[in-house]
This record gives C-alpha cells, structure tokens and sequence, in this order.
C-alpha cells in the first residue's frame, strides 16, 4: 500500500495573449526569449492535445509561422526539430530556439520581415483541472483504470505535469516513487517518443497491461496448492451445475 493514491484528472486550457508580437526573426527572439515557460509550452508541446488524431504531428507555431509567413523552410525545420522532445525542460528548449535564432539573424538581411496582418501573436494557456473521480492506491491498478482516463488527462500526467508541475500530478514520477518502475519506464519511453496523443493513450495502456503478464503469472504460481484445488472444485461444480440443467430449464 502506497502511503498516498493518485488522482486522476482531465484538464482544460484557457488561452489568452501572452503580449509580445513577432513580424521577423528579431521580434520573434525576443518573444521566445521573454515569454513565460508556459506560453512556449503553448506553441509547441500542446501541438499534441491539439492535434490529437494526427498520423503524424504537424510543425510547432514557431516552425509553421517562420515557414509560411517569412518563406524560410531551413530554419522552419531547424525549429520543428527543435521541439520534437515533448519532456524537455522549457528553459532548455528555450535556449536551443534561442541558438538557432542567433544563428540565422546572423546571416540573414535584417530587412526580412512580414506584413502585420500576417504577425506571430505569442499566447498562453492556463490549465483547469476537474477531477475524473479515478483514484489507484497501486501502481499495478493503473493499468486497470487506464480505460477510465480520457486523452486530456492522459496529457495532463504523462507531459503537462512532468515539464509545468505540479509534481503530485506527475503519473510517472508518482510509480517510480511507489515501485512501479516498469510501468514508469514505459511511459516515460513512450511519451519521449513525440507519438500523437491518442495513439500515445492507447499504445501506453497496451504495453502497460502487456508488462504485468509476468507478475500475474508469478503470482499464480505462488499461490498455495488448497487455492487452486478450490478454483478447481468451483469451475467443476458450476460445469456440472449446466449439465443439470434440464431443456425445459434452459428454455426457461
């Protein structure tokens, strides 16, 4: 027994601006540079709630905006590639953004730019959680809930509250604490691997029920010899019990 179950809960995001406006890629610097870790979350790693039944995600809005509105495919692909890790602290992604930035500033004529109509607005979310009314006290019922938890919530505990906190809502840090560490290393291995969100929801349950198949089966054969005579008796007296049964009965 765990010393404090976890909760699960789905959550909404609430978006508003986050202030700064880019028209080029100086402006845009400055807004990665200044903008709360959230808003980066915003315009990159939410591309996975945001999309969730993509076959394949799409470009984060720094990648999509340098692409489309400044017509500079290299560096729109330097930044996709920048934010594929969806559990990369933020200030180490901000930081590589930063890099590749500085480094095409460098190069480019400082006149690139675009019409306001077709500026970058920075934007931030706030999250809402509502509890799902799903509680494990183990690691091993995670599995077994994991069908009661929707895509947001997964999102919510698997990414969200493992970059952005708060640390109670973190579902892999929370099994590694309680000794479910091979439940925690395949999410976190799945999660690290940038998969749409609903596939990612349904592939973590799968590999999930799939790594306790071992443990059932220790379990069974550690069980004493007189539990298994009686399973045995039971599965034999209901056999008999439908044997019994007359035609008229089963019509019935």
């Amino acid at each position: 027994m765990t010393d404090t179950g976890f909760r699960f809960s789905t959550v909404a995001h609430l978006e508003f601006p986050a202030g700064p406006v880019a028209t080029d890629f100086a402006t845009l610097r400055e807004g990665i540079a200044t903008v709360p870790p959230g808003s980066l979350f915003h315009h990159i790693i939410r591309m996975v709630v945001r999309h969730p039944r993509a076959h394949d995600l799409p470009p984060n809005d720094f990648a999509r905006w340098v692409g489309v509105a400044l017509q500079d495919p290299e560096t729109a692909e330097r930044l996709a590639f920048a934010g594929t890790q969806p559990l990369l602290p933020m200030e180490e992604l901000r930081a590589s953004l930063l890099r590749i930035l500085d480094d095409v500033i460098g190069r480019k004529r400082p006149d690139i730019g675009t019409p306001h109509a077709a500026a970058f607005h920075f934007v931030t979310a706030r999250s809402v959680k509502a509890p799902l009314g799903v509680e494990t006290e183990l690691p091993e019922q995670v599995p077994e809930v994991w069908r009661h938890v929707d895509s947001a919530a997964a999102f919510y505990h698997l990414i969200e509250a493992r970059v952005l906190g708060p640390v109670e809502d973190d579902l892999v840090l929370w099994l590694e604490r309680n000794g479910g560490h091979k439940l925690a290393g395949v999410a976190e291995s799945l999660t690290m691997g940038g998969m749409p969100l609903l596939r990612l929801h349904r592939e973590i349950g799968s590999r999930w029920r799939r790594a306790l198949i071992p443990a059932r089966l220790v379990r069974r054969t550690e069980e004493s010899e007189s539990v298994r005579r009686q399973e045995a008796r039971e599965v034999v007296a209901r056999f008999a019990g439908r044997l019994r049964k007359t035609p008229q009965d089963a019509k019935g």
